[in-house]
């Protein structure tokens, strides 16, 4: 009898799920491009979103959907900012190797030769860890990412280079045995990390006096005509900003709901439910600063990131004068350690499908930037809302259909 019981509720509630309104895929029989991106955004539940196409180093297809803030009903626009997250990186990779043309840098030489402070991996013997490691992440530090070391709608309230000490050198704060520090060689392993990416752009400063947001400004956001780009909250007008968002979906009909926040949940809830547009909920983040801001701390525009990438793939700024000399180009664009990985460029990386660049994510953003290095066409894609299964799907989708154009 029992068994027929369990039966019985196990049914009811299999068509009980069945009988609950899901998400259509509205995409998928969509030709028109701006209609397959509306779909999409609602499939995915997507509140804003800003995409570029690069054809040959041109760009044949820019365009803005959804809303920046959905409260004040403000559209995304041509140079609304978006936190682009770990697009960062090699951005800020294209500064250090414009250093190291002048000569200010160097690749392959022992950081402690430009920092003010001494680093010592306390877990090794004679290690010298240099710029490529850095950009490779094969420098022995660990990754570090914390939340509570944000701030909400402004900078950070402690520097970089007092968040480096912190971490890194014998007396600091969060410094420990040398918790963020590695038991590996320099070049040995490959171990993504946004605290190497901070102390890459600490060199900067260190270099030049010059901070990396202050530095950008003037040489690399200037000289492009990038008027909608930033590091630093206090140099933006917030409002001119897409507010990053949460995404909360619920099982219909039940107070049972679940974010990014409970993983797990949300998951099962996605993969099992899938509910319909209608039940679900956009919460908006503040815009977060992190002392650690050169490992993802940019907002740009999609007008600025396709003027950005343009240039890079041209190797060429608005004057025609190249960005970087053929060979630090070719540096840029060449695997750092091909013993340790195989798709690890500087700062640049290949994804399963051999194109290079670099995704971005973070609290209530999810971005994408890629080209063929062959054929010099790519892609830009910049959301305001937090990636899971869902927005992870509709970015490949997105991804291909743009590379298709």
């Amino acid at each position: 009898m029992k068994k027929y019981v369990l039966a019985l509720l196990l049914c009811l509630l299999a068509l009980f799920i069945y009988s609950l309104p899901r998400q259509a895929a509205l995409s998928d029989n969509t030709p028109g491009t701006d209609d397959f991106i509306t779909a999409l955004m609602r499939e995915a539940a997507i509140p804003g979103l800003a995409v570029a196409k690069i054809n040959a180093g041109d760009v044949v297809y820019r365009q803005t959907f959804g809303y920046a803030d959905i409260a004040q009903n403000v559209p995304v626009q041509d140079n609304t900012m978006f936190n682009i997250a770990s697009i960062s990186k090699p951005v800020m990779g294209l500064i250090l190797l414009q250093l190291v043309q002048q000569e200010q840098l160097a690749l392959d030489e022992d950081i402690n030769h430009f920092l003010p402070f001494k680093l010592d991996n306390p877990h090794t013997e004679g290690e010298v860890i240099t710029l490529r490691h850095l950009a490779s992440h094969s420098s022995g530090i660990a990754d570090y990412y914390d939340l509570s070391s944000y701030a909400e709608n402004k900078d950070a309230d402690i520097s970089l280079q007092a968040h480096l000490l912190a971490l890194l050198t014998p007396g600091g704060s969060k410094y420990g045995q040398g918790q963020y520090f590695l038991a590996q060689m320099p070049g040995d392993a490959r171990t993504y990390s946004n605290l190497a990416a901070g102390l890459a752009g600490y060199l900067v400063e260190a270099t030049t006096g010059e901070s990396l947001a202050q530095y950008s400004k003037a040489k690399l956001f200037g000289p492009l005509g990038m008027q909608h780009t930033s590091w630093l909250i206090g140099d933006i007008n917030l409002a001119k900003v897409a507010l990053p968002y949460e995404v909360e979906q619920c099982v219909p009909y039940l107070s049972l709901c679940a974010d990014t926040e409970s993983p797990r949940l949300n998951q099962l809830i996605g993969h099992y439910i899938n509910p319909d547009y209608a039940f679900k909920h956009f919460r908006p983040y503040p815009h977060f600063g992190n002392p650690q801001y050169p490992d993802g701390g940019m907002r740009s525009s999609i007008h600025d990131m396709s003027v950005l990438l343009t240039a890079v793939l041209r190797n060429k700024d608005l004057h025609d004068e190249p960005l970087l000399s053929d060979a630090l180009y070719q540096e840029m664009l060449a695997l750092q350690s091909p013993d340790v990985s195989q798709n690890q460029r500087f700062f640049w990386r290949d994804n399963s499908k051999g194109w290079t660049g670099h995704m971005g994510s973070d609290l209530g953003v999810y971005t994408a930037l890629y080209f063929d290095r062959a054929s010099r066409d790519g892609f830009i894609i910049l959301m305001n809302r937090s990636a899971d299964a869902s927005t992870e799907m509709a970015m490949k989708k997105l991804a291909d259909r743009l590379m298709a154009l």
